[in-house]
C-alpha cells in the first residue's frame, strides 16, 4: 500500500490505480499553511491597500451592528451621518473630519463590494509603482479632494464611499506614468494608460445614473491627476523627506481649497445645520451651530431669529429676547415677531 509522503500512514488507492501523495490530515494542514502564507504575503506585499480595505470593512461591520442585517441593502441617512458621511450643513459648519471619514462609509453591500473590488486592483498597481506610503497618502488626499468638490458643488447632498479615492488613485497612476518617473517599460506604460482611460470613461459614464455622486468622482480624479506626477517623482527618488514634503504640499493645497469652500458656503451651512438640529430636538447642538452662524453672518436676520427660538425652547428668555431684537433691527417686517417679543417681555409668549 502506498504511504503518505509526510507521516507514513497508508493511503487509499482509487479504482484507476492512483493515490494521493499526502493523507487527508497532512493535506489539510498543508492547505491551511498555504492559505496563511498567501494572506500574510498579500499583507506584506500590499500593506496600504490591505489596511485601507480592512478599515472600510470594519466601518461597514460597525454600521451593520448598529443598523441591523436588514439594512445591508441600504443604510438610512441618519446612520450614514452618524458613521461619518459628508453632509454640507455639518461638514462646512466645523465638522471637517467628515471629509476624511466619508471615504470609509458605504451605503449598501453592493456599494462597498464594487468600491473594494476597484480599490484592490488599483491599490496593488499603485503600490507597485509608487510604494505603500505614497499609495496610502493618495487615497486619503484624493478622497478629501472628491468630498470637497462634492460639498462645494452641492452642500445639501449626503456623500459617502471610497469611489472618490478610487478615482484619485486612477488619476494619480495616469499622471504618474505620463509625467512622473516610474520604473516600468514603455509598453507597460501604454497598456496601463489605455486600461485606466477605459476605466475612467466607463465609470464616469456609469456615474451619470441617478443617485451616484459623479462630482465626487471628478474631484477625486482631478486631485489624483494633480498630485500623481509629483508624488510619483518623489517616490522614485527614494528619499522619504521628498515624499513627505510632497504630501504636505498637497495637504496645504487641499486646506486652501477647503478654506475657500467654507468661506463660500460656511454661513448658510451653519444656519441649515442649526435648523436641522432644532427640528430633531437636539437644542444644545443647534444652539452651537446658530451661535457660529450669527458670528459669521451678523446681518442675517433669519439666523438671529432661529437662535432666539432655540434660546426660548431652552427657557433662556432674556437671551431669546436679545436675539429676537437683533433680528428685528435687521428686518422689522418679520411676521409676528414684534408682538411675540412684547409678549415675552410681559412673561406671556404668544408666538
Amino acid at each position: 500500500m502506498p504511504q503518505c509522503f509526510k507521516c507514513g500512514n497508508e493511503l487509499p488507492v482509487s479504482e484507476d490505480g492512483t493515490s494521493p501523495v499526502l493523507c487527508d490530515n497532512c493535506a489539510g494542514k498543508a492547505t491551511s499553511r498555504a492559505r496563511s502564507r498567501a494572506t500574510s504575503g498579500m499583507m506584506s506585499q500590499f500593506p496600504a491597500t490591505s489596511i485601507l480595505m480592512v478599515i472600510n470593512l470594519a466601518v461597514f461591520t460597525w454600521m451593520l451592528l448598529n443598523g441591523g442585517i436588514s439594512s445591508i441593502m441600504g443604510f438610512p441617512d441618519d446612520l450614514l451621518l452618524k458613521s461619518g458621511g459628508n453632509f454640507g450643513p455639518y461638514t462646512l459648519s466645523g465638522e471637517y473630519w467628515r471629509l476624511v471619514t466619508a471615504g470609509f462609509v458605504h451605503g449598501s453591500i453592493f456599494h462597498i463590494a464594487m468600491n473594494l473590488w476597484c480599490l484592490w486592483s488599483l491599490g496593488q498597481l499603485s503600490e507597485r509603482l509608487f510604494g505603500s506610503s505614497v499609495t496610502f497618502a493618495i487615497y486619503m488626499l484624493t478622497g478629501v479632494g472628491g468630498a470637497l468638490l462634492s460639498v462645494a458643488w452641492n452642500p445639501g447632498r449626503l456623500e459617502v464611499g471610497a469611489s472618490g479615492a478610487v478615482f484619485g488613485i486612477a488619476g494619480a497612476i495616469l499622471s504618474g506614468i505620463k509625467f512622473g518617473k516610474v520604473s516600468v517599460s514603455a509598453i507597460q506604460k501604454r497598456q496601463i494608460f489605455s486600461s485606466l482611460i477605459f476605466f475612467v470613461i466607463f465609470n464616469l459614464s456609469f456615474g451619470m445614473l441617478p443617485g451616484i455622486d459623479n462630482v465626487c468622482h471628478f474631484g477625486g480624479l482631478i486631485s489624483g491627476l494633480l498630485f500623481g506626477a509629483p508624488l510619483a517623482t518623489a517616490a522614485s527618488s527614494g528619499k522619504k523627506a521628498m515624499e513627505w514634503g510632497t504630501v504636505m504640499l498637497a495637504t496645504l493645497v487641499l486646506m486652501g481649497w477647503g478654506s475657500w469652500t467654507v468661506q463660500l458656503h460656511g454661513h448658510e451651512s451653519q444656519v441649515a445645520a442649526g435648523e436641522i438640529e432644532l427640528k430633531r430636538g437636539n437644542f444644545p447642538k443647534g444652539i452651537a451651530f446658530l451661535q457660529r452662524a450669527v458670528v459669521s453672518g451678523p446681518k442675517d436676520s433669519h439666523a438671529h431669529d432661529l437662535l432666539g427660538q432655540a434660546y426660548e425652547l431652552t427657557l433662556q428668555r432674556d437671551l431669546a429676547i436679545a436675539e429676537y431684537q437683533n433680528a428685528l433691527l435687521l428686518n422689522p417686517s418679520i411676521p409676528g415677531l414684534q408682538e411675540h417679543v412684547e409678549a415675552l417681555q410681559r412673561g406671556k409668549p404668544s408666538r
